[in-house]
């Protein structure tokens, strides 16, 4: 995904967001559905969850902030950067110091997020998906 001045790139699950149709108004450049998966944070019963690939200003993140489910979170990198949105409270770290991660990563698994969910992938290294 090519990255213009100011822009962000970014993996939204749909159902993180209270209203999914706002990705209907955004750029984006790759979409994936996951068989079931179990996440019982989350559901009793397998989901599949509804991963797309955007790129949105730091504006635009800021306004999505306020749509995300709690329990859920979003996460946007540029070079050097990412930003880790939860409902409560958002996070910039170094893209490449993970010891920058480690409240972000505290604050998601105080939540209840498992800590394997909890790892920022970013276009480097979002790997394959089930």
């Amino acid at each position: 995904m090519e990255q213009e001045m100011g822009t962000w790139n970014g993996i939204l699950i749909a159902e993180s967001l209270r209203d999914p149709t706002l990705i209907n108004g955004m750029a984006v450049s790759r979409a994936h559905i996951t068989q079931p998966v179990q996440d019982s944070y989350h559901s009793d019963s397998p989901i599949r969850w509804h991963l797309y690939w955007v790129s949105l200003t730091e504006g635009e993140i800021g306004q999505l902030q306020s749509q995300l489910e709690h329990g859920w979170y979003a996460h946007f990198w540029n070079q050097d950067q990412i930003l880790v949105l939860y409902k409560d409270k958002l996070f910039k770290m170094n893209k490449r110091s993970k010891s920058t991660w480690k409240p972000a990563i505290e604050h998601g698994l105080g939540m209840g997020i498992p800590k394997e969910q909890l790892d920022f992938p970013t276009d480097d290294s979002a790997g394959n998906l089930s």
